[in-house]
């Protein structure tokens, strides 16, 4: 199982409901959703919400997407052609003058011994703030189930590296951040660039 996630709705385990970002008990409250950091007062651009749409589609390729090559994993053609499509659309929202988005690919596997249910509460929260408080700079959210080797990747994709640095700080993603140590037996982050190359008609996904 995977999920893309571009709503405020996180998707439920099973014999959850759906709940909606605005009604989360936590030790963190969420923030307004206009937030006194400038950065997450960023309105996002024809060109992202393009991405956006086009990211709805984004799966893997490949039975080892865990741990191979981000830009040889996905799907990045077909995102290609849909981001082109809704490019071609019109729209009132201001145009980007440099079309580069930022991802973040975490790469981990998890102790057998860890409590799972904590691990997907706290991850989470940490979605809920970053949708609540980015104003639209999180195009996407995606993750995916362990393998039998119990590795497992999320990836995430913003409209500016400036404004996942922000978000990293808030107090969910730090709780979060905090339980790696108990509950991976290794972790690491890589960062890509996405650009889009008008001349060639297409994405390049390279490391950042």
């Amino acid at each position: 199982m995977s999920n893309v996630l571009i709503s405020g709705v996180y998707p439920p385990r099973e014999g959850e409901a759906e709940r909606e970002v605005t009604a989360t008990p936590s030790e963190y409250p969420l923030p307004a959703p206009v937030s006194s950091d400038p950065l997450l007062r960023y309105t996002p651009t024809h060109e992202d919400e393009c991405m956006r749409e086009a990211l709805k589609l984004l799966h893997p390729i490949r039975d080892d997407f865990r741990t191979a090559d981000y830009a040889t994993s996905f799907n990045w053609p077909e995102i290609t052609e849909s981001f082109i499509k809704h490019l071609k659309s019109p729209s009132e929202l201001p145009a980007r003058s440099e079309c580069d988005w930022y991802a973040l690919v975490f790469r981990s596997q998890r102790r057998a011994d860890c409590i799972d249910t904590d691990l997907f509460e706290a991850d989470r929260q940490a979605y809920e703030e970053a949708y609540s408080t980015s104003n639209g700079g999180l195009l996407v959210y995606w993750y995916t189930e362990l393998d039998e080797n119990n590795y497992c990747m999320t990836t995430c994709v913003w409209t500016a590296r400036n404004i996942a640095r922000s978000v990293s700080l808030l107090p969910r993603h730090m709780a979060a951040a905090k339980m790696a140590a108990g509950v991976y037996v290794s972790h690491h982050i890589d960062r890509y660039r996405i650009s889009w190359v008008p001349s060639q008609q297409t994405l390049s996904v390279a490391l950042w």
